[in-house]
């Protein structure tokens, strides 16, 4: 029998949040946002502008799949209600769980969890700030990390491509400690990421896989830039880029280069670039493709003066 594909939405500020769960973990949350869609985006029975805790029911064999058992869920549940999610914007710091509680009455199918109020508007579709996926790709993936590069890919799918350093995605990831060298981090982390998921692209199980070219400067490395493969089926999103990911990508090469994690002047200087360019939404593309194209044809040189010189004479206005 044909599995049937369900398209659910992930909003970006939770797919680019810290958070560290099992693979059994994420798959409770992706049942979650399934229902959380169906109640506010496919059936529309759900209040945007009041929300309230959600109770959603999952199957207990849905939870365990091939890897785990009741014991298995009861202990991720536990665990999943007791962990944070961190979000920070320009605008507030939340610090919130995806679950107040679940129960299981022994002798039911399905057992109960309770979502937080907090939490859903991230999770209902606004402004556009979503990314698609397949649930039936997501739930199925053995790995966390394959589960969270799967999301990473599926947001910048139609961009074809991402960049980020070892440190904003150990960041992300919640690691810690752990792999604090780049050969370990890559084999741990990334490698076992990349073969689940192109191992089940090339058995037709998954739309998308990517592969990766991390970026040096003598032997340390600077940047990771992935490249995302698709076979165009992952979800509604249009064939184009949204302006939060020319956003995002043009955040990311300006705070690289102009190293605005250890610069503070540089960094005010970029916020405002974002600020003046998301005013003026037309000069998004523009910006990016001129970024894009010093990025590509010279990736190891340092574009800092250059970035800058660009923006103020061209995009930023006259004293």
């Amino acid at each position: 029998m044909k599995t049937t594909e369900i398209t659910l939405a992930q909003a970006n500020a939770l797919t680019q949040a810290r958070y560290n769960f099992t693979a059994v973990e994420k798959r409770a949350v992706y049942f979650i946002i399934k229902e959380v869609r169906r109640q506010f985006i496919e059936e529309k029975t759900g209040q945007k502008d009041l929300f309230n805790d959600l109770v959603v029911h999952i199957s207990t064999e849905d939870l365990k799949k091939t890897d785990s058992n009741l014991k298995d869920i009861y202990s991720s549940l536990r665990s999943l209600r007791k962990k944070s999610i961190f979000i920070e914007d320009k605008d507030r710091v939340l610090d919130v769980g995806y679950i107040n509680y679940f129960e299981h009455q022994k002798r039911d199918s399905h057992l109960e969890v309770q979502v937080s109020h907090k939490i859903l508007p991230y999770l209902v579709e606004l402004a556009g700030q979503f990314t698609s996926y397949s649930l039936t790709v997501a739930i199925s993936l053995r790995t966390k990390y394959a589960q969270r590069f799967y999301e990473y890919c599926s947001q910048f799918e139609h961009s074809g491509f991402f960049v980020t350093t070892q440190e904003k995605l150990r960041e992300k990831l919640m690691l810690g400690n752990s792999y604090p060298r780049w050969a370990l981090f890559e084999k741990r982390v990334i490698e076992v990421a990349q073969k689940e998921l192109q191992e089940a692209f090339e058995a037709k199980q998954c739309n998308l896989y990517f592969t990766y070219k991390p970026e040096k400067v003598g032997r340390t490395v600077t940047q990771i830039k992935f490249f995302i493969h698709s076979d165009g089926k992952g979800g509604t999103a249009p064939d184009v880029m949204k302006l939060d990911d020319y956003v995002y990508h043009i955040r990311t090469w300006l705070s690289m280069w102009l190293a605005a994690e250890k610069r503070p002047k540089n960094k005010r200087w970029i916020d405002g670039v974002i600020k003046h360019i998301q005013l003026n939404p037309d000069l998004v593309p523009q910006l990016y493709q001129r970024l894009n194209k010093l990025a590509k044809e010279e990736p190891g040189r340092n574009h800092a003066a250059l970035a800058r010189h660009i923006i103020e004479e061209d995009f930023l206005p006259g004293e």
